[in-house]
């Protein structure tokens, strides 16, 4: 089986915010690392993570989630670079947590790897020239 790794939002309504419903995913052969949240019981809450597994059984995961009642966005590009906008400032570098903005030493430009992301949008508020977006807001 081929195994996949996706991030996914999740929102979910104030009477499914304070049960472990994620946890369940493990029954469906997947595993899965939170990368951010916000949940406070009787209150939306909004969970960020990484769901790896078979395909089909991502498939299956999602498909509960969403039989509970759960909002699921699929992030495929979430946070873009507009490397015709940046400055290579450097400014997103510092407030980056996993790594994903960098600056090239022998070029002194950003590199940007999605792969390391974790969708914590601190980049997108320090980028003076706006040239980091995120479609997802009203997710995240």
């Amino acid at each position: 089986m081929k195994q996949t790794s996706i991030k996914i939002g999740l929102k979910f309504p104030p009477e499914k915010a304070n049960k472990p419903v994620v946890t369940e995913l493990v029954g469906f052969g997947l595993s899965f690392n939170i990368l951010r949240a916000y949940i406070s019981p009787g209150k939306t809450g909004h969970l960020v993570l990484e769901l790896t597994g078979g395909e089909e059984n991502v498939k299956k995961g999602i498909a509960f989630l969403e039989r509970e009642g759960i909002t699921v966005t699929v992030f495929s590009e979430s946070v873009l670079h507009y490397q015709e906008k940046c400055v290579h400032c450097g400014a997103c570098t510092s407030v980056c947590p996993s790594g994903a903005l960098v600056m090239n030493p022998d070029t002194w430009e950003l590199e940007f790897s999605m792969e390391k992301c974790v969708l914590c949008g601190y980049c997108i508020r320090a980028c003076p020239a706006r040239a980091i977006k995120n479609f997802e807001d009203d997710v995240l």
